[in-house]
């Protein structure tokens, strides 16, 4: 059964020259939007226990907010973060290249997918590797594991910028702390005052709201930070307006290097769930998954 389906039974999986979808019927569990008009490829859809997206993509407020997402806004002077065009730095793309793998095994889906993030006079800056895998073998609570592997085509300098995101997450309006949600992390933080550039093992929002029908639903998302990372404990992006990212970046790092052909990866796991951290064992799943 497919996440969040009202008990539709069975999952396909669809890719065309821009989309892989999970679906059932017109019942669409998972989007991720590799080749359209935008600047990058990133996570549309991702269905919570009510039947609603987990995301905001894009948000109203911030047009590079794209549900889940990966960006950076200065490599070299490049930005590989906004949508729309700023007038300080040239913009850059994040291309899809090809998948060197898709998984199709109901209840898990995936790929491992190759990109390129190229300057606008065409020069590859970073070749990254990227790899998803959900499994929704339980309708209440799934993972999405990601993974990437960015490696410097030439001699790499990144900015002091708060707009770095390995990824970025931008969870669904209701699902925002301005909105009557719930933030904490693994340290028992709670809401920006007391997560934003705080270390954690992991980050969780949870929000109530309407199901897809009548019901009244709390549900959440949360990331966790593979022990395997740099720097890890990491250091949180996280506002109580909705967007939160688990790498700890150059706004924090004050900037960085990357040395042509070094190579720096990241691991990470997305895991919609009903019910708010505690009910639904965030800190036990997070407990399986670094031991993996």
């Amino acid at each position: 059964m497919i996440a969040g389906n009202q008990g539709n039974e069975g999952a396909d999986l669809h890719v065309d020259d821009g989309r892989f979808l999970v679906h059932s019927t017109d019942f669409v569990s998972l989007a991720y939007e590799f080749r359209g008009s935008g600047r990058k490829p990133f996570i549309r859809t991702l269905v919570g226990p009510s039947g609603r997206n987990m995301l905001d993509a894009p948000a109203a407020d911030h047009a590079h907010h794209l549900g889940i997402w990966w960006g950076h806004g200065d490599v070299n002077g490049i930005d590989f973060y906004l949508e729309l065009p700023r007038e300080d730095l040239p913009a850059g793309r994040i291309e899809h290249v090809a998948f060197s793998e898709i998984i199709d095994d109901a209840p898990r889906f995936g790929f491992t997918e190759q990109l390129r993030w190229t300057g606008p006079d065409g020069d590859v800056v970073i070749e990254e590797q990227r790899s998803l895998l959900v499994d929704f073998t339980e309708d209440l609570r799934y993972p999405v594991d990601l993974a990437s592997t960015y490696t410097a085509r030439r001699d790499l300098v990144f900015g002091d910028t708060k707009e770095s995101v390995l990824p970025g997450i931008r969870p669904a309006a209701q699902l925002s702390v301005f909105a009557g949600a719930t933030m904490v992390n693994s340290n028992g933080g709670v809401g920006e005052a007391e997560c934003m550039g705080k270390p954690a093992a992991w980050l969780d929002v949870t929000g109530t709201r309407p199901g897809l029908y009548w019901k009244t639903v709390t549900e959440g998302i949360a990331c966790f930070d593979h022990p395997s990372n740099p720097h890890h404990e990491t250091v949180w992006f996280a506002r109580d307006y909705g967007v939160i990212s688990p790498f700890e970046g150059h706004h924090f790092l004050g900037g960085g290097t990357m040395a042509a052909g070094e190579t720096l990866s990241t691991k990470h796991r997305i895991f919609v769930h009903k019910g708010d951290a505690e009910t639904a064992d965030v800190a036990g799943a997070y407990r399986d998954y670094a031991a993996t």
